[in-house]
């Protein structure tokens, strides 16, 4: 999964050094202005556009906004200063190729000076962000490597070294009990103990150097990692690779990852698309829609029964986190509400709450979770806590369905698995569609599951109540 912050680190670099550059040009013309007439060049805005220019060609030659390069402050000052001496070089050739005569030696010199003040200035910037970043472990992903070889401390030196992006937690071996490697004081625990201290330490991912031939238990090491939202990967020998049934899903260090399934929103691009098209998408019904209805719906509930207007209820969200899911209340107020799921002819529901139930108008207070961020327009629908614990005991990858933020509406639902779950092989089916739509996201797919949820609830659906 590409870290947020090392997106939100690449950007902050990238800006911080177009300001860094144009501030150098526009101080130095001046400054040296104030003593040279002759520097008023007629094709001032021109030059700026070429500095600007020159200086994007020089940072991406120099590879200085790569993932790569953002993981390490020492690469970005080594790449930075590369990309400003290939700067000075690149805009000195152009200018002596062109418009050389408008400007003074003087000002050449006043203008590298100047952007070598603001880069300095912008890197003391970028470290203390990422020294405050590192401090911050709560806001990183923790690892776990099982296996214990060359392999699995290279893979764990990486992580180590990209402390923007990782939290390494240690190596889980063939072992029956724990003991330390004197050679570098690495604690190695066994296998056995991995999901305890997964779930006891937070750890969001596990790479394996050891397949499922190599331990015997594995499948069923798989199958509890995905029972508690923990992502499963594979770290293969590179000579086992040729002819396997594998995906290579990206390189560390130049190091083989293997997944066992396809999750597009694991790219960042994906997931800044999807969560602008939802801030967007609710922002207007929220403001165009929910702003009038709101007045209208909160007079008919308090006319039909004694209660709040809105009903929230705590739901398993993304990674199995608990959140509050808004909901127009549709039923009177009591101790089942929290715990029963809705039955067709339920007493509990009101006359109001079977029509907005019926249209789904119920769900829409869901676009300010939306908003919030701890839903997402289309995805697998939220469920109570209390049902969560009960179908992750009995229906296999459930929990895989719980590493994406949950939906207003879903691929499951516009595919004829709403509402009630009557039986086993219902919510078997849901959970199938859940992971199917993990598999495949795509934007047009999310545009489509809204236009089918839109079709299916005028035509009116049987198990909407």
């Amino acid at each position: 999964m590409e870290n947020r912050y090392i997106f939100f680190l690449i950007v902050l670099l990238f800006l911080g050094d177009l300001i860094a550059i144009n501030c150098s040009f526009m101080i130095a013309y001046f400054w040296d202005s104030q003593s040279n007439a002759f520097i008023q060049s007629s094709h001032y805005k021109l030059d700026l556009l070429i500095f600007n220019a020159t200086w994007i060609v020089s940072a991406f030659f120099m590879q200085l906004y790569h993932r790569e390069t953002a993981q390490r402050t020492e690469f970005i000052f080594q790449k930075s200063w590369r990309a400003v001496v290939l700067h000075a070089l690149t805009f000195n050739v152009v200018v002596l190729l062109t418009n050389y005569a408008s400007y003074s030696k003087n000002f050449l010199i006043y203008i590298f000076a100047f952007e070598i003040i603001g880069f300095l200035i912008s890197r003391f910037v970028i470290t203390a962000f990422e020294q405050y970043h590192i401090k911050r472990v709560r806001h990183k992903k923790k690892i776990a490597i099982v296996g214990y070889n060359e392999t699995a401390k290279r893979l764990a030196d990486y992580f180590i070294k990209n402390q923007m992006s990782y939290n390494f937690s240690g190596f889980f071996d063939h072992t029956e009990k724990s003991y330390v490697d004197h050679s570098n004081q690495e604690l190695i625990r066994p296998i056995d103990s991995l999901m305890e201290f997964a779930s006891q330490n937070e750890v969001a991912e596990v790479y394996s150097t050891l397949f499922p031939e190599d331990y015997h238990s594995m499948n069923d090491l798989l199958s509890v990692a995905e029972q508690n939202c923990v992502r499963f990967k594979f770290i293969p020998d590179v000579t086992k690779i040729i002819n396997s049934d594998y995906a290579i899903d990206t390189y560390f260090d130049e190091i083989p990852v293997l997944s066992t399934r396809s999750e597009p929103l694991e790219h960042i691009a994906n997931r800044i698309f999807k969560r602008s098209f939802d801030i967007i998408f609710s922002l207007g019904v929220i403001i165009f829609l929910l702003s009038w209805l709101i007045p209208i719906l909160s007079i008919i509930i308090k006319m039909q029964s004694k209660g709040p207007v809105f009903f929230m209820q705590l739901r398993s969200g993304r990674d199995n986190k608990p959140f509050w899911c808004y909901k127009f209340r549709s039923m009177t107020m009591n101790s089942d509400t929290e715990h029963i799921q809705a039955t067709k002819g339920d007493s509990r529901v009101t006359s109001i709450g079977a029509f907005m139930r019926k249209t789904s108008i119920d769900e829409l207070p869901q676009f300010f979770n939306v908003l919030i961020g701890n839903m997402s327009i289309v995805g697998p629908r939220p469920h109570m806590l209390k049902h969560t614990d009960e179908y992750k005991a009995i229906v296999h990858q459930y929990m895989v369905r719980q590493l994406l933020k949950p939906g207003i509406t879903g691929w499951a639902q516009v595919s004829g698995f709403r509402g009630e779950t009557k039986d086993h092989k219902q919510m078997v089916k849901r959970v199938e569609h859940d992971i199917w739509y993990i598999e495949n996201w795509s934007i047009m797919l999310d545009i489509k599951i809204i236009f089918l949820t839109i079709i299916n609830t005028a035509k009116g659906e049987e198990n909407a109540y």
